[in-house]
């Protein structure tokens, strides 16, 4: 067994227990247990739900030797190497969405799920209303009997944003080898919600139904969310759970994508996106994505983004959290959105929660690099309230929020902030008729700050606003080269 499959499955061992005894042997050898659900009748799949019953995908016959389902063998293909294809696969999914991997908390993985319902998309490779039973196949392979989101209202100009339908079950969108599209008829700003606990979305299938992923999202190489989608939203809410969004491939969002003011196609994942896991609870966040096209909420609960990932936003927004949440930067992760100036001079940040860079477990193990939007020095105010469009500054901390930076070692393992390079993209509608673009960062921190091995680099003087008692408490704090004054000068009391 090659290592890579022992380290997944002793992740799935830890995380929880299942009724499921099935394995499956792929053509190279590898083996991993998990539960069997059927045949696909419309296409060469085999459909597998993970033993921690956390996720669900579809997997190529051709790629598998055999099947062992309630004691019974089946075989399927001839032993033989992966190809490149199987391969690349491989390396940008991994084996299982529910799998930790190195870089991340993997509060998930302790997570238990319940046996629950689950739905096939009927004809992979085939584009269909998501909202019609006969587009679904149920968890042994025959035809839904009934639309699985009855409930969902009429779309009407009026209806109300959180109108909801639930399917209290599981999701899978399969691999296909030409692009197909779940569809959801009607205007993006008055479709209802519907709520699923996990979703899978393969590659060339494009998941376009407002959605409430209140489970694991497993969002694979070359699968599409978000389109024709007003609002996302990750997390259980009031049932507190631990979750994963995994984005696998390379989604990192370049040149036009970048600077696009809207949805920009292949990295958003909705045009706004909340993050609500509830009090308790929490979302891991794995891979790269701008996130959202425009507003991204940090709702309730906590928000981790793994290492070297990134959850963003568009440039009419800032990366909001509200009071009481929490939002863990491993290192390497990145938020807020990636554009050189934003409009209004929005705020790359703006926190009402507790924004920790790093944790006591998980320190920083090298310099976190914290790019800023560069804004107008005379909209900085120490009045500035975190909000889902907060402007003013570059990094904004409020009366109601903190930020903490956990390091292994000060002189090493510092926080640099700084702007965006020159050059960086931004929209056209960043800047209106006749403005010059800004030269510098700023920073308001009005709430805790617990600052230990800190580099300030590019800021107004006059550009941080904090008081004298909160940076006596700041330890390692040092200056670069880029600012417009001298480290004294740089700073004034609200």
């Amino acid at each position: 067994m090659k290592p890579w499959i022992v380290s997944i499955c002793i992740g799935l061992l830890i995380a929880s227990v299942s009724n499921a005894q099935d394995r499956m042997t792929l053509v190279d050898g590898s083996e991993t247990d998990c539960q069997v659900l059927f045949e696909h009748p419309n296409a060469p799949l085999l459909i597998v739900r993970s033993t921690a019953g956390g996720t669900l995908q579809s997997v190529p016959t051709a790629m598998v030797q055999k099947a062992t389902t309630g004691g019974k063998e089946k075989k399927y293909s001839a032993t033989r190497k992966l190809t490149a294809d199987e391969k690349k696969a491989l390396e940008a999914d991994g084996l299982w969405g529910d799998a930790v991997g190195e870089g991340q908390i993997g509060a998930y993985a302790n997570q238990k799920w319940q046996a629950a319902p689950v739905i096939v998309w009927a004809k992979p490779g085939e584009s269909a209303d998501g909202l019609k039973a006969d587009s679904w196949l149920d968890e042994t392979g025959k035809p839904l009997a009934a639309a699985p989101f009855e409930a969902l209202p009429p779309n009407k100009r009026k209806s109300a944003q959180n109108d909801e339908a639930a399917f209290d079950g599981d999701v899978l969108v399969p691999r296909a080898d030409k692009p197909y599209e779940v569809l959801q008829a009607g205007n993006r700003d008055h479709l209802g919600m519907v709520r699923v606990r996990h979703l899978t979305v393969e590659r060339n299938a494009s998941y376009q139904i407002r959605y409430n992923v209140s489970g694991n999202l497993w969002l694979k190489d070359g699968g599409d969310l978000g389109r024709n989608t007003q609002t996302g939203c990750f997390g259980a809410r009031e049932n507190n759970w631990h979750t994963v969004v995994r984005i696998c491939g390379d989604r990192w969002p370049r040149g036009k994508a970048a600077a696009k003011n809207g949805e920009s196609e292949g990295v958003d994942l909705s045009h706004w996106l909340y993050f609500d896991s509830g009090d308790k609870g929490s979302v891991e966040f794995v891979g790269i994505s701008r996130g959202s096209g425009d507003r991204l909420t940090v709702e309730r609960g906590t928000l981790i983004v793994s290492e070297d990932s990134y959850v963003g936003n568009g440039e009419r927004a800032s990366f909001f959290s509200k009071p009481g949440t929490t939002v863990i930067l491993l290192d390497g992760a990145r938020i807020g959105s990636q554009s050189l100036i934003n409009a209004d001079s929005r705020a790359t940040i703006g926190i009402g929660g507790h924004l920790s860079i790093g944790t006591p477990q998980r320190p920083i193990e090298k310099d976190f690099v914290f790019l800023g939007s560069v804004v107008n020095f005379d909209k900085i105010q120490p009045d500035i309230t975190p909000n889902q469009r907060t402007a003013g500054a570059s990094f904004v901390i409020g009366s109601t929020g903190s930020m903490a930076v956990h390091t292994a070692d000060p002189a090493k393992a510092r926080l640099i902030l700084r702007p965006f390079p020159e050059g960086t993209p931004y929209s056209q509608y960043a800047l209106r008729k006749g403005d010059t673009l800004p030269t510098g960062i700023g920073a308001v921190f009005m709430g805790k700050t617990d600052f230990n091995g800190v580099v300030f680099d590019g800021f107004y003087k006059n550009g941080i606003i904090v008081s004298d008692a909160a940076r006596k408490k700041w330890k390692n704090v040092t200056f670069g080269d880029k600012n417009q004054g001298q480290p004294e000068e740089l700073f004034r009391n609200p």
